[in-house]
């Protein structure tokens, strides 16, 4: 499927997530990755006035998909009583820690990776050269919330979400093992910073390394192709080294 066609098709997504946009603009920059312009501003501009886009790609809205993630979620278990109970059970003094633990579950790769299934995805992504698809889905999807939102508030986002991602059954699915989580809960969370040391690889494709500070001091690092996955990487290698010292 070449790119006008995908354009042209846009209604057939829009069946697919049940959702019509008022402003197709939003919705063609959420499904528009870098790639395609190859490097080249003047196609870049070209494509933004075509199609009346603020942005050429999805960067910013994918973006702004994350914080009404964050939103909905806190919504949703805003009167819910089982997570005062999970947190009972568990020992678990913030619900802040628990509702990091619930987007984790929700944005982890196995189900964002079903969700782009359930969306045909990737008949619908419009880029350049891109070997591996796959590795943006999670970064398309929460770039179709931010543009939902713009485009008809939070109550459309939150349809979104209610219809594909199943947070009533989050909480159960929540692993044992969370190391952002379990070093925050170890340290204190004032004690724990996780910088970002560099960024590398084309923009369409790349790659962050993140340290962990503990006490101002580098303890770790993590490798990724989104930050909060280097963040984890970083945790889980600090966590092993633990494991290793002789008490």
């Amino acid at each position: 499927m070449n790119i006008n066609s995908k354009l042209t098709d846009l209604g057939g997504f829009q069946n697919i997530i049940g959702i019509n946009f008022k402003n197709r603009s939003f919705l063609i920059e959420a499904l528009t990755h870098n790639s395609l312009f190859c490097g080249l501003p003047l196609n870049m501009d070209i494509y933004k006035k075509r199609y009346n886009l603020l942005n050429a790609n999805y960067q910013k809205l994918e973006f702004l998909g994350d914080i009404v993630l964050d939103l909905i979620i806190a919504d949703h278990f805003y009167l819910n009583e089982d997570i005062k109970e999970y947190a009972k059970s568990n020992g678990i003094k913030k619900i802040e820690e628990i509702l990091t633990n619930v987007k984790t579950v929700l944005v982890k790769n196995e189900s964002l990776v079903s969700i782009a299934g359930k969306l045909n995805l990737k008949e619908y992504i419009i880029h350049g050269d891109l070997n591996n698809i796959e590795d943006i889905y999670p970064d398309v999807i929460e770039a179709l919330i931010g543009a939902l939102y713009l485009d008809q508030g939070i109550s459309k986002s939150k349809e979104f979400v209610d219809k594909f991602f199943d947070i009533e059954n989050a909480l159960n699915e929540i692993p044992d093992s969370n190391p952002i989580g379990e070093v925050q809960e170890k340290y204190g969370e004032k004690n724990v910073y996780y910088r970002l040391i560099e960024e590398s690889g084309p923009d369409h494709c790349k790659e962050y390394l993140v340290g962990l500070e503990i006490y101002g001091s580098l303890v770790s690092r993590g490798k990724g192709i989104r930050v909060r996955k280097a963040k984890a990487e970083a945790a889980k290698e600090h966590l092993k080294s633990l494991k290793k010292t002789p008490s």
